[in-house]
C-alpha cells in the first residue's frame, strides 16, 4: 500500500529541520514544520537530543495504528555524496538485469571500496548504441552516523535521500512546464549545493565548502566581534561592502567554477545558456547578495522564497515557521516531495536495513492482524453464544405458536379445498356451442358463406386449442371477407385457409375451403360476457310540470303582446278602426297614452312585423287577420 504521509528530517551543520507532508487527491499539503538549533554542533548526543526535542514539539507520534500510512525519510548532504555517469553499458540490457550490470561497472568507478560503499543509480538514458546512468554513492559509515541521530525518537528511516535530489524536487515542481535552464544555489552553514535544472530535470549538481559559518568567522576576525554579534551583523551588512565583500567574491568565484564544470558535463547538442539563478538557504539572507551575484555573473539572480513558489498548500500551523524561515526548508521539503511523487525514489538506505525494515513491518502487520483476528474470534464466540441462546428461545416460542395454529390450519385447508372446488365449478369454460353461436352470429348470410363441418380440439387449454371448418362460398371475395370478419372479432387468431377448390358449373361455381384458427387469450372472457350479459336497468325520469302563468292585473285598455306564431298586428277595436298599432324597434320607447284616448295602444314600428300594404283602390287600413285571432282579441279587450 502506498503511504500518503511523509516526515522528512534534515540534520544540518547548525540546525535540524522537520516537515510533515501529506498527499491528498494528488495534491501536497504541508501539515507542520519546525526548526531547532544545536547547543553543541560537534556533539552527536546534542544533535540527537535536538532532533528528539523538535520531534516532540511537533507532536508527531508513530505507532502501530499509523505506521501503515506514515514514512520517515532522512536527507543526506550533497558533500558526502559522489556522483559519476556510467556510459557505454550494453544497450541490450533489460531492466531487471540493469542493477547487476551497474554493480559490476561500479567496482572500478567508486572512489572507495565497494564493501564500504552504498550506491544506487538514476537518470537512465537509452540510445541504440548504449545505456548510460548516473551512479550515486556514499560511504556506509556516513549513512549509519546520520541514522544514529534518530535513535532518540525511536524510529528508523524508510529512505535516505541525497540533498541535491531533494532540491531538484522542489525546484522541478516550481519549474514544471518550463524548458529554461535555472541554477538553484542552497547556501548552508558549512557547504553550498549547486544544482543546474533544465525545466524540472536535474542536469548537474556540485557541492563546495563555503557557507554562512565562513562569513561569521570573517566578521569575528575583521571586526573583532563575538560569535553572537557576528551572526547579527551579517544579516545587516550588504554583500558588496567590507567586511562581507571578500566572502561574496569567493562565493561568486565558486559559482563560476560550478557553471564551467556543468558546461563540460552537459552534451554539446544541448543549449547551455542559463536563464536565472535562485538563491536559498540561511546564507542567502545576506543583504543585496542576489544583486551582487547578478552584477558579477551577468545572470538574473533572485532570492528564492519557497512559500511563493506555489509548490504546495501550507496549513495555518506551519505558516508562521515558513514566514520566518521558509527559504531554509528546500532540503527537507524536497526530500518528502521526492518520496511522495517520484515513480522510483532514489534512496541510499543500506539494503540490509531496508530488508530488516520490510520484515519488521510485515511482522508488525501480522501481529496487528493476529490481534485483530483474536479480538474478532472472541467477539464472534461471545456473539455466537448469545445469538444461539436467543435463537433457541425464539425457536421454542415459534414451536409453541405453530402447535397452536395446527387446528386452525386443518380447518383452513378444508375450507380452501371446498372453495377451490366451487371456484372450479363456477369458472367459465369455452364450449363448442360458444364457437358455433359466435360463427352463426358473425355470418348470418348463408348465401355467401355456408359452414359445413367443423372440428374443435383441446378447448380446455386455449394455447393448444385448434378449430377447423369446412365451408363453401360463392366467390373469392366472400372468403376474404370471412377472414376479415374473423380477424376483427377479437376471438380468433392465426387464421389460415387451405387450398381453394371449385365445384359446380361455370355459371354458378362453388368454392370450397378449409379454415383453421385458434382462440385468443381474451376468448374465455368474451364468451362469458356473451353467455351471461350484464343486466341493463332503465330508469324513468320524471316529466317536469309546466307552471301556469296568469297575466298580471292592469289597465283593461292595455293589450298584451301578440302571439309570436302569428307575428301580425292586432285588429283595432270596433269604433276605432282608423287607428293602427305602430312599434319602433330603433327607439324601443312606447309612447304614453293620452287621457282623451285611454284605449289607444302604444305605437310600434317593426319592419319585420309590418302588415302588407293594401292594394291600390282600397281605403281600409285594417290588417287582415284570421278568425281565431280576431276572437282572441275581442276576448282580451272585453
Amino acid at each position: 500500500m502506498a503511504k500518503n504521509q511523509v516526515i522528512a528530517i534534515d540534520v544540518g551543520t547548525a540546525t535540524a529541520k522537520i516537515v510533515h507532508i501529506e498527499k491528498v487527491s494528488g495534491a501536497l499539503r504541508l501539515i507542520n514544520a519546525g526548526v531547532v538549533t544545536y547547543t553543541d554542533p560537534e556533539s552527536p548526543e546534542s544533535v540527537s537530543a535536538a532532533v528528539q526535542e523538535l520531534w516532540n514539539r511537533l507532536g508527531i507520534k508513530q505507532n502501530i495504528f499509523n505506521r501503515h500510512k506514515l514514512d520517515v525519510v532522512l536527507a543526506l548532504p550533497r558533500g558526502f555524496i559522489v556522483t559519476k555517469r556510467l556510459s557505454n553499458l550494453p544497450a541490450a540490457t533489460q531492466d531487471n538485469m540493469l542493477l547487476s550490470v551497474i554493480e559490476i561497472a561500479a567496482e572500478t568507478e567508486l572512489p572507495f571500496q565497494i564493501e564500504e560503499a552504498i550506491f544506487t543509480y538514476h537518470d537512465v538514458r537509452r540510445t541504440p548504441e548504449a545505456i548510460s546512468v548516473e551512479l550515486v554513492s556514499t560511504r556506509r559509515e556516513t549513512v549509519e552516523r546520520y541514522m544514529e541521530t534518530l535513535s532518540g525518537i525511536g524510529t528508523s528511516p524508510s529512505a535516505v535521500i541525497p540533498s541535491m535530489l531533494a532540491v531538484a524536487a522542489v525546484a522541478g515542481n516550481a519549474l514544471a512546464g518550463q524548458a529554461q535552464r535555472t541554477v538553484v544555489v542552497d547556501i548552508g552553514a558549512a557547504r553550498t549545493d549547486f544544482c543546474l535544472m533544465a525545466g524540472s530535470t536535474l542536469l548537474f549538481s556540485r557541492s563546495f565548502a563555503m557557507g554562512g559559518n565562513q562569513l561569521t568567522q570573517e566578521l569575528m576576525t575583521e571586526a573583532q566581534l563575538d560569535a553572537e554579534t557576528a551572526e547579527q551583523e551579517k544579516q545587516v551588512i550588504p554583500a558588496h561592502q567590507f567586511p562581507t565583500r571578500p566572502w561574496t567574491t569567493r562565493l561568486v568565484a565558486e559559482l563560476e567554477r560550478s557553471i564551467a564544470a556543468a558546461e563540460r558535463e552537459i552534451p554539446n547538442d544541448m543549449d547551455s545558456e542559463i536563464a536565472e539563478i535562485w538563491l536559498c538557504g540561511g546564507g542567502a539572507r545576506v543583504p543585496e547578495l542576489a544583486e551582487a551575484c547578478q552584477e558579477q555573473l551577468q545572470i538574473p539572480t533572485q532570492h528564492w522564497e519557497l512559500r511563493n513558489a506555489a509548490v504546495l498548500d501550507i496549513s495555518p500551523t506551519a505558516a508562521p515557521v515558513f514566514d520566518e524561515a521558509g527559504d531554509t526548508f528546500a532540503v527537507p521539503l524536497g526530500s518528502a516531495m521526492h518520496l511522495l511523487t517520484a515513480e522510483t525514489p532514489v534512496s541510499l538506505l543500506p539494503q540490509e536495513i531496508d530488508v530488516k525494515r520490510v520484515e519488521s513491518n510485515k511482522k508488525r502487520q501480522q501481529l496487528i492482524a493476529a490481534s485483530i483476528g483474536g479480538f474478532l474470534l472472541v467477539g464472534i464466540a461471545l456473539g455466537s453464544v448469545t445469538w444461539s441462546r436467543s435463537q433457541n428461545a425464539k425457536i421454542a416460542a415459534l414451536d409453541q405458536e405453530i402447535a397452536n395454529f395446527v387446528p386452525l390450519q386443518a380447518n383452513a385447508n378444508k375450507q380452501l379445498a371446498l372453495e377451490l372446488v366451487l371456484a372450479d365449478q363456477l369458472a367459465h369454460q369455452v364450449s363448442p356451442l360458444d364457437v358455433l353461436h359466435t360463427i352463426s352470429t358473425l355470418f348470418k348470410d348463408r348465401t355467401k358463406v355456408a359452414w359445413k363441418t367443423f372440428d374443435i380440439s383441446n378447448l380446455d387449454d386455449l394455447e393448444k386449442a385448434r378449430i377447423s371448418f369446412n365451408l363453401e362460398a360463392n366467390s373469392h371475395q366472400a372468403i376474404n371477407d370471412m377472414r376479415d370478419v374473423l380477424d376483427q372479432s377479437k376471438l380468433f387468431r392465426n387464421i389460415e385457409d387451405g387450398g381453394i377448390t371449385t365445384t359446380g358449373d361455370e355459371r354458378r361455381p362453388i368454392f370450397q375451403v378449409k379454415v383453421q384458427f385458434k382462440l385468443t387469450k381474451e376468448a374465455t372472457q368474451l364468451f362469458a360476457q356473451k353467455r351471461h350479459p350484464e343486466p341493463k336497468y332503465q330508469f324513468r325520469k320524471p316529466e317536469p310540470e309546466e307552471p301556469e302563468i296568469s297575466p298580471p292585473p292592469g289597465d283593461a285598455s292595455e293589450k298584451p303582446e301578440t302571439d309570436d306564431e302569428s307575428k301580425e298586428p292586432e285588429a283595432s277595436p270596433p269604433g276605432d278602426a282608423s287607428e293602427k298599432p305602430e312599434t319602433d324597434d330603433k327607439s324601443k320607447e312606447p309612447e304614453a297614452s293620452t287621457p282623451e284616448k285611454p284605449s289607444e295602444k302604444p305605437e310600434t314600428d317593426d319592419k319585420s312585423k309590418e302588415p302588407e300594404a293594401s292594394p291600390p283602390g282600397e281605403t281600409s287600413e285594417k290588417p287582415e287577420t284570421d278568425d281565431g285571432n280576431q276572437k282572441e282579441d275581442e276576448k282580451q279587450k272585453e
